[in-house]
């Protein structure tokens, strides 16, 4: 619950409209709730809620983009994908820090710093 803005702020930036994002979030916390012992009981809890996360405001960004053009989707993931795309958004799009990306993750720092330089060189090579 306490990522709750964050996650809504990470689905607005992947190009969700704010309903539609807050929908989205509030039915990843509500599969938490419910699995809540299982999840808390595994090695990383916040990574498992950051990838249902993902998954989740990922497919309702294809759903969107076949209702409508593609043309609002995030150009970070329509350069990279996976983490690498993820960690530059939260880096640079919405301004988080090293640590904060990595507790919003359930990432290692230097996961974090690997998956940032990856995703900027892929960002900076030339075309």
């Amino acid at each position: 619950m306490r990522n709750q803005n964050r996650y809504v702020q990470y689905a607005r930036a992947r190009s969700l409209e704010q309903a539609l994002a807050g929908a989205v979030v509030e039915s990843v916390l509500q599969t938490l709730v419910m699995r809540w012992p299982q999840i808390i009981s595994g090695d990383r809890p916040a990574f498992e809620a950051w990838e249902m996360l993902v998954s989740r405001v990922a497919a309702a960004a294809r759903e969107t983009c076949r209702a409508r053009s593609c043309q609002g989707r995030d150009a970070v993931h329509q350069t990279l994908s996976g983490q690498e795309a993820d960690v530059v958004l939260l880096r640079y799009r919405l301004s988080l820090t090293l640590a904060e990306t990595a507790d919003l993750m359930g990432l290692d720092v230097p996961e974090v710093t690997v998956s940032l330089r990856k995703g900027m060189s892929m960002l900076l090579a030339p075309a």
